[in-house]
């Protein structure tokens, strides 16, 4: 239940695509004479619940190890009318049905536009290890296009397909979402990210971004991932079960269940900008402070407007916001006189 993200030189990542590109074009469902030994599941929606595991390793590796080419990957148009892009290992036996099911499932989770750039790729447990790394459950490839690789059948534990499956999905929506100057896989969304204040716990040793071993439980992306699984069960109406993949500093109340819904149908567009007046005197200071309330963790930057013949600075121009709500932004007088337009661009 890892993302799987290229985390060394550029040169492995072109190795990645290169690789999944050729089994795209290469591949038929299998090599003849090799008779489907699996059934592939049929999706329940229900299931999601079953988020959870015991003593799964989710470490994913650093490089793509298969020997074998892709399957050959199938578009099935869901009822909100996108395509869904299905293959399937041939160690499954599955028919057309089965496959708009699992399509259908998909498409009922929450997701945007992202939906149609993402491949599905179902492989039995025994065949993770090739495109995850050893004992991983699964893992979403930042490719081109990106991959996720899960399970079509129930793993021990009560670690379910359908809730591995959502469970990637989110990070494909995350990958999919700006959250600058943090990348939105590692930190989660923009608001999901900033009511969970991951900045702050970050820079305090409380989060560790992309570590998927030893801080698993502690990694924001897989925070968010698991948060976005429990976000579509509130929303399908499946009970929940016991929170155990990831720590519970990441566990959705309900205002952040609506932030991640929020973030996947109308995410974060940039920043805004706020206008700010004043005037510097003869006999006033030479310097004026303005607080600048910031909702969202980011980048907020100012500039300032003098009158003809003036000359005025904003001592610091640009502020990270990180967990603090308020920041503020110093105007200077250098030159002359008159009134001024502080012009704030805040996340």
């Amino acid at each position: 239940m890892a993302h799987r993200r290229p985390r060394v030189r550029s040169g492995v990542l072109r190795v990645a695509v290169v690789a999944a590109l050729m089994g795209l074009v290469i591949s038929p469902l299998g090599a003849a004479g090799k008779e489907p030994a699996r059934q592939l599941e049929t999706p329940n929606a229900g299931d999601l619940r079953f988020g959870y595991g015991a003593d799964i390793d989710t470490k994913a590796a650093s490089t793509n190890d298969r020997d074998d080419p892709l399957p050959i990957a199938r578009a099935f148009r869901v009822a909100s009318g996108e395509e869904v892009r299905i293959g399937v290992s041939p160690a499954y036996s599955f028919d057309d049905a089965r496959l708009q099911a699992w399509a259908d499932f998909i498409g009922s989770l929450l997701h945007g536009s992202e939906l149609g750039e993402v491949t599905f790729y179902f492989v039995p447990p025994s065949e993770i290890a090739e495109s995850c790394g050893p004992r991983a459950a699964a893992c979403y490839w930042v490719a081109v296009p990106p991959m996720i690789f899960t399970p079509g059948e129930d793993l021990p534990g009560l670690l379910t397909a359908e809730a591995i499956i959502a469970h990637e999905y989110g990070h494909h929506v995350s990958n999919s979402r700006p959250n600058p100057p943090w990348g939105a896989l590692f930190y989660g969304t923009k608001r999901w990210a900033s009511y969970v204040n991951v900045c702050a716990a970050v820079l305090a040793g409380q989060f560790f971004p992309g570590d998927g071993g030893e801080h698993y439980a502690l990694n924001p992306s897989e925070g968010f991932a698991e948060a976005y699984r429990v976000a579509n069960q509130r929303r399908l109406g499946v009970p929940e079960a016991p929170w155990r993949i990831v720590d519970q500093a990441f566990y959705p109340d309900a205002t952040a269940g609506a932030l991640i819904e929020r973030d996947v149908v109308d995410p974060w567009a940039g920043t805004s900008s706020v206008s700010y007046r004043g005037r510097f005197t003869r006999a006033g200071p030479s310097r004026l402070s303005f607080d600048v309330s910031t909702a969202l963790d980011g980048i907020a930057t100012a500039s300032v407007r003098a009158p003809k013949g003036a000359r005025f600075r904003v001592s610091q121009s640009m502020s990270t916001v990180c967990g603090q709500r308020t920041t503020y932004f110093t105007v200077r007088r250098v030159k002359g006189f008159g009134r001024f337009e502080l012009v704030v661009s805040r996340p």
